[in-house]
């Protein structure tokens, strides 16, 4: 390969993304691994429309990702159909295009007209397979599919590389306590080497047991150990140590599962990321924390804030004037309370739900007996950091889902036609679709209650009350989501398979 002339990088890396579950659990590990392995590399992030989008995704990336330059999905359809970005980047001779979410085509196309090579994280299905350089696959399934024996399926085996599950490493990948050894599932620690549950709550096992106990003591002879990597110039900055700094990473009153003498039960509640979520889940987890406050009066309540929202922003979906859509769930309202220990909401009857602002949330949630959910990734993130559950997929409002890629969903976002479209499209989904939890999805089974339908809170807070009452149950949740849940891995060998093409292009 000839040289670049003095002054340019060496080659380009274009990463192709979209929502914020993708830019926090997939593009971030992944990007970390690439300035580990190919240091020289310009790292540009190109964000296409995503029906989960926040409308904060550029702040996410500037915020989280370690990226060159980012461009906004705004620009995207421009970027497409011309490849001039808004800021007239300059490219390369040689780079890779790397998809790590949104519709593949998109990835062939932007590849083709910057005549790079291409590598495709395959979460399921492969596509486009002869415009592919090389996939990264997530399971061995999935790479079968295409081995030797199939008339159509043999030409692609060669570009099949199984890499395992990128949501274990954008778990992994969390900076929440730089320098401390991380144990638990990411060594080879067995789930039915946990403790008993105690005085009726969660089994002190839960997501990495560091998370409930801090000592290096903590971590089994023999397991491998990996230590979170330390990140220079943000808030990640300082390190952790000590007892008292460990209780920072939790809420006023908030208690680990390992604490013996805890007298409540402590909930999370995630109500989603994006808008059309938000207006349904936030009145929800609302009015469901009231109705198991009456059931039992010993649960405390968080709310971790998802990247790109904020407690006033949350607020606006806790009003019943802003918010039209609070009587459709019979969801419950709330003021926002500015305390010297931080915000939180109150709602009419009493109940105190705090906000947890510091991103990633896994310290938080890996103290929690049970989680309150909307599907998406944090379901995944839940089950790898073996996090009892409980998923909603409201219909109340059918035409607030709006999951779909690609072309069908840049139409269901259309004025008009795409509300229309939305619903349409999610009545015949619901009717057919299986499970929707990841954890489902993986088991082919339900291993986590998913409440589909015209939801009301009183019933989703029995089911709550139900799985809290019942540490046994709860344990072999925790079990089957830890045997569920794969190991890191996979952002090490996407930059390897990402260096393999550069060494090609």
């Amino acid at each position: 390969m000839a040289p670049l002339s003095s002054g340019e990088p060496p080659y380009d890396i274009l990463i192709l993304s979209n929502g914020p579950g993708e830019l926090t659990t997939w593009v971030r590990p992944v990007v970390m691994e690439l300035r580990q392995q190919l240091p020289q590399a310009r790292l540009s992030l190109v964000l296409s429309p995503c029906p989960h989008a926040s409308g904060q995704e550029m702040k996410i990336a500037q915020a989280f990702v370690d990226v060159d330059r980012v461009q906004d999905p705004d620009f995207f359809l421009a970027f497409l159909l011309t490849g001039q970005t808004e800021e007239a980047w300059d490219w390369a001779k040689r780079g890779v295009v790397l998809f790590l979410g949104g519709d593949q085509f998109f990835a062939v196309w932007i590849a083709r007209r910057l005549r790079y090579r291409l590598v495709v994280y395959a979460e399921h299905q492969p596509r486009w397979r002869p415009w592919v350089h090389a996939f990264a696959v997530r399971t061995e399934a999935i790479k079968r599919r295409y081995d030797g024996g199939r008339l159509l399926g043999h030409p692609w085996a060669h570009k099949m590389h199984v890499v395992g599950d990128l949501m274990a490493d954008g778990v992994a990948s969390a900076v929440y306590l730089p320098g401390v050894p991380l144990s638990g599932w990411l060594g080879s620690r067995s789930p039915a080497a946990a403790s008993k549950p105690t005085a009726g709550f969660s089994s002190p096992t839960q997501a990495f047991g560091l998370l409930q106990d801090a000592s290096p003591s903590s971590i089994g002879e023999g397991e491998p150990v990996r230590t979170a990597p330390e990140r220079v110039g943000n808030r990640f900055t300082d390190r952790v140590s000590g007892p008292e700094a460990f209780e920072e990473l939790l809420p006023r009153g908030w208690q680990r599962l390992s604490d013996e003498n805890r007298t409540h039960y402590q909930v999370g509640l995630l109500p989603g990321s994006k808008p059309a979520k938000l207006s349904l889940g936030v009145p929800l987890v609302l009015a469901v924390a009231d109705e198991l406050r009456q059931m039992l009066p010993n649960v405390r309540f968080v709310i971790p804030v998802a990247p790109g929202q904020t407690p006033q922003s949350l607020a606006a979906y806790a009003h019943p004037k802003l918010n039209p859509d609070m009587a459709l769930i019979y969801g419950t309202s709330a003021i926002l309370e500015q305390t010297n220990l931080g915000s939180q909401f109150v709602t009419p009857f009493g109940s105190t739900v705090q906000l947890w602002t510091s991103f990633p949330a896994y310290s938080v949630l890996a103290n929690c007996d049970l989680c309150l959910t909307t599907i998406g990734a944090n379901t995944a993130e839940l089950a790898y950091l073996g996090v009892p559950m409980v998923v909603v997929i409201p219909t109340n409002k059918l035409e607030a889902m709006r999951a779909w890629d690609g072309i069908l969903g840049l139409l269901t976002r259309l004025p008009g036609l795409g509300t229309w479209l939305a619903r349409a499209v999610n009545r015949i989904a619901l009717r057919w679709l299986g499970h929707l939890a990841w954890p489902n999805i993986w088991a082919g089974r339900e291993v986590v209650p998913e409440l589909r339908g015209h939801l009301r809170p009183v019933a989703v807070a029995a089911q709550m009350r139900v799985l809290l009452e019942d540490p046994q149950r709860r344990q072999q949740m925790q079990t089957e989501l830890q045997w569920l849940g794969g190991r890191p891995g996979a952002a090490q060998a996407i930059g390897e398979l990402v260096a393999q093409q550069l060494s090609k292009g």
